[in-house]
């Protein structure tokens, strides 16, 4: 990680109207798989900056100093500055700045500019969770997911991070894995599996739907975390 952090600062410069490059997720975390998991950026626009300018010059070095971890994907989500007094209700909700807001407090290492967790809201679980619901459900019925297998197999393991998250599980790979396995949900722990065994797409789509549909449902009824 220390690599990574100072290839960037060395080869990235000055970018007008950047207010703040954090690394967050799994690297900072401590539990990143080679091959596997994803290197995941949060870029903090100031209002009126124009993003693609920006992104433009930030990828080419994010993905150049990434390489030698061989992330399965290289993410670089972003937020305008002013959006994140209300990340739930302005913008785009990231899952990290709601439903896991904790894990990003904890695990995330600013690269350039500031620190921003001091200007986000904590929410409570009963307003976030119906807003993170609807939107996987939402997810699921759009063709990018629905005829996709990869789309679909993403959203699912997705649907079994949250289940173990609810019941008590951090976000480290192993705490969630172990999580699902008490829960007794074979389907999520074979899901949770296939992702941690090089995302493999060993599922099809019917069943992958059925068990995003099912317990999206399900955690509809979730109010609270133990």
């Amino acid at each position: 990680m220390i690599d990574l952090v100072d290839c960037i600062r060395q080869n990235l410069g000055r970018v007008p109207g950047l207010h703040s490059l954090i690394l967050y997720g799994s690297l900072v975390r401590g539990d990143f798989i080679t091959g596997t998991s994803d290197v995941d950026f949060f870029a903090v626009f100031e209002d009126g900056a124009e993003p693609e300018k920006i992104l433009s010059k930030l990828r080419p070095v994010l993905e150049e100093c990434s390489k030698p971890l061989k992330p399965f994907e290289l993410d670089v989500a972003w937020e305008w500055l002013s959006n994140l007094r209300d990340p739930l209700n302005l913008g785009y909700p990231y899952k990290f700045l709601t439903v896991y807001q904790a894990d990003f407090r904890e695990n995330h290492t600013v690269i350039v500019g500031e620190d921003v967790v001091g200007l986000l809201p904590e929410y409570e679980i009963e307003e976030i969770l119906p807003k993170r619901l609807e939107g996987t459900l939402r997810n699921l019925n759009r063709d990018l997911f629905s005829r996709n297998l990869k789309m679909l197999h993403i959203l699912a393991g997705e649907t079994a991070r949250l289940m173990a998250f609810l019941n008590g599980s951090s976000l480290r790979k192993e705490d969630v894995l172990r999580k699902l396995e008490e829960l007794g949900d074979d389907k999520a722990v074979k899901i949770y599996r296939s992702y941690l065994n090089g995302r493999r797409m060993q599922f099809k789509g019917d069943f992958l739907k059925e068990f995003i549909l099912s317990r999206t449902e399900k955690l509809k009824g979730k109010r609270s975390l133990p």
